[in-house]
């Protein structure tokens, strides 16, 4: 696909935000985008009980079942509290630092289906003394959210918050400088919307060059294509979904991390140097299939394909989990991505199309 192309879909992508176990508006874009690719074909794209999304293309002599999976959801919070002035206190949906948070704007998911707008408070520095202006690590429990209410009451009755609302975080998605690069793109959520997009792009290439004119994949394993849910809460629709399917493989899509600051702990990945293959992950207790990994160093030398190698040190991914808990041979595929899990993210539409190429030539080459 065309940077264009990839622009629209993953725009369209974030325009339904997705807090774990919530994921069903997004689920629904990604359903149609898939739909718009396959309409000629007869091929369903069903949903199961825990929101995944997912197709099927059967395999002309069944040897084995591949998934690609890619999560729907994206970090974010949930209401715990609301004070007396009005304010809200929060826990975590997924994981972040507290030190970015200060001033960040959010929206509440209110009891009537709105987004509420609102304002993690920060204090005011003429009102801080020095030594608490330099405290680094702050804890979401010392946090709260401003969304203009005066009282618990007004923000129970007025603004329809409720204890147990999720919310997100906000700002704006699309091109950084969109008159100077149509590449580099920046916003919330961009874990996981490179991988749908991804995801998008690559079921396109099997479209047009794996199936055949009845549908069926000319390949002879069954392939599904898996929006996953609940991912930065445990890998929960990952987990569902390979436990009630036969599947012998798992290639997720995800993010690469890029920390190119000093002190940071990273295997020197670049935003512009292609998709990640990653060995292991979460702290040495996240070790994927060598070979596995292997094929696909192989396979990208073999085409030319841009791709970086990485070892990601505090993270965790549906790949690590189906391997380590199922096991399932399992590999994680990495989008570049810089200031992960912070808003804005950054990535680079060229990166998408790169890891949907990697991913289609492995299937293409493999029996």
């Amino acid at each position: 696909m065309n940077t264009t192309e990839l622009l629209r879909i993953i725009s369209n992508l974030a325009s339904k935000r997705a807090p774990s176990g919530l994921e069903e508006w997004r689920g629904a874009v990604f359903k149609k985008e898939m739909e718009n690719i396959i309409k000629e074909k007869d091929i369903p794209i069903k949903i199961d009980e825990l929101g995944n999304v997912y197709i099927k293309f059967k395999g002309k002599e069944k040897k084995k079942s591949i998934a690609i999976v890619a999560h729907l959801d994206e970090i974010g919070g949930t209401i715990r509290k609301i004070n007396k002035d009005g304010t809200l206190e929060f826990s975590k949906r997924g994981g972040y630092e507290g030190r970015w948070l200060v001033s960040r704007r959010v929206v509440i998911l209110n009891r009537d289906g709105e987004w509420i707008n609102g304002i993690i408070a920060g204090r005011a520095t003429h009102a801080v003394p020095e030594k608490l202006r330099v405290k680094e690590k702050i804890n979401t429990d010392e946090m709260e959210i401003y969304i203009g209410a005066i009282s618990k009451e007004e923000a129970k009755e007025r603004y329809k918050l409720h204890i147990g609302a999720p919310f997100v975080f906000s700002g704006d998605f699309g091109l950084l400088n969109p008159t100077i690069d149509d590449k580099v793109i920046a916003g919330y959520s961009m874990d996981n919307l490179v991988a749908l997009t991804a995801l998008i792009s690559l079921s396109e290439k099997i479209l047009k060059n794996l199936l055949t004119e009845f549908g069926y994949l000319n390949k002879s394993y069954d392939l599904y294509l898996v929006a996953t849910t609940r991912e930065e809460i445990g890998t929960e629709g990952a987990l569902f979904f390979t436990k009630n399917n036969p599947i012998d493989q798992v290639i997720a899509l995800d993010i690469g991390i890029v920390s190119d600051f000093k002190g940071a702990v990273s295997s020197d990945i670049t935003i512009d140097g292609g998709p990640v293959i990653v060995w292991q992950e979460a702290r040495g207790s996240g070790i994927f299939d060598y070979n596995l990994c292997k094929r696909f160093v192989d396979i990208a030398e073999k085409n030319k394909l841009d791709f970086q190698e990485g070892v990601l040190e505090f993270y965790g991914s549906d790949a690590g989990k189906t391997q380590k808990w199922l096991g399932i041979s399992s590999i994680l595929i990495g989008i570049p991505i810089k200031y992960s899990h912070n808003v804005p993210e950054v990535s680079n539409l060229q990166s998408i199309e790169k890891a949907a190429e990697l991913v289609y030539q492995y299937l293409k080459a493999h029996k």
